[in-house]
């Protein structure tokens, strides 16, 4: 299963509790959760990632639990490892040390950086920007949760790689050298030029300023120009696009700017700088098309105009988490 499907059962079973943690939740209700978890061991997996996110409401999940609703292995047609009720209330001592290390590993709806970013040279975390200065001659600008580890240096080009998130880079003064990123399953490479760099999982874009930039992606390159930019993956390189560079890097000014984007895209980018999580239960209301501009200290006015524009239910949980639909 890849990682689009086990994000969207997880948002289906947050969307199930929900529905059977609610003071008129029917027998029948939780019989057709009983019968959504049967369906396969990743439903089964999705629903005990979201109990443990639920665990911030220990007396709904307590109900059910001693109810014997929700048990973790009550409704899957193969076993599956057991977490026990003190593991998705908080009591982390009784979590196993496997169940620990899968969860370092892949966060549950990325609420914490993995492994591998935790090791980066250099991080930010929600929210957070920074600007760097890769070997003393290439300044770079990190966005939120952005992990970058630096590469040994080649005769005339400096390297780093970005691990997650997004980097701004400007490569417009470099004399006698080249900077080159390397993300996901490509490389970026410029000598004079004023580019961005952006990792989502298994798909990286490119956005080039100014300039010019080569993008490689195993036997495959493509030259951009300023205001256009190509998103790859492993299976190669995607068309190259037009883009407005002022909505790419709105960010670099405290704003996030989208022009007709749908809303589940919105909540996306928007998860991406605050803590917590907001979770869109509706696939219909997703659909819907932004244009707006958000400052990035006050990314709870989107909440507001969700509801407002869209007449959308906002529930608010502890720790951040927002679920809209």
């Amino acid at each position: 299963m890849g990682a689009q499907d086990s994000a969207a059962l997880e948002r289906e079973a947050l969307a199930w509790l929900v529905r059977i943690t609610d003071e008129d939740a029917t027998a029948a209700e939780r019989a057709a959760l009983a019968a959504w978890q049967s369906q396969s061991p990743a439903h089964a997996a999705a629903l005990e990632r979201a109990r443990g996110l639920w665990g911030a409401l220990p007396p709904a999940i307590d109900g059910l639990l001693r109810s014997g609703a929700l048990q973790p292995d009550g409704f899957v047609h193969r076993p599956a490892p057991r977490i026990g009720r003190r593991a998705f209330l908080g009591g982390a001592a009784a979590a196993t040390a496997a169940a620990a290390c899968y969860l370092v590993v892949r966060p549950p709806l990325e609420l914490w950086p993995s492994l591998s970013e935790l090791a980066a040279d250099y991080r930010t975390g929600v929210g957070q920007r920074r600007d760097i200065v890769i070997a003393d001659a290439v300044p770079v600008a990190m966005n939120t949760q952005t992990s970058i580890v630096l590469r040994p240096a080649m005769p005339g080009l400096d390297r780093f790689e970005l691990i997650a998130g997004e980097a701004a880079i400007d490569a417009t003064m470099l004399k006698g050298k080249a900077v080159r990123v390397i993300a996901g399953d490509g490389s970026a490479t410029a000598t004079a030029a004023n580019f961005s760099v952006r990792c989502d999982g298994p798909a990286t874009s490119v956005t080039c300023v100014a300039g010019n930039v080569r993008v490689a992606v195993a036997d495959q390159e493509v030259m951009l120009g300023a205001g256009q930019q190509v998103v790859y993956r492993r299976g190669g390189l995607g068309a190259v696009t037009a883009v407005d560079p002022t909505v790419v890097t709105a960010w670099r000014s405290g704003y996030l700017m989208f022009r007709k984007e749908p809303l589940d895209r919105v909540i996306a980018e928007v998860n991406r700088y605050r803590p917590g999580r907001i979770v869109l239960l509706d696939a219909t209301l997703g659909r819907g098309l932004v244009t707006a501009r958000f400052k990035l200290d006050r990314l709870d006015d989107v909440m507001i105009q969700v509801h407002e524009v869209f007449g959308a239910r906002v529930r608010n949980l502890p720790g951040g988490v927002v679920l809209i639909g």
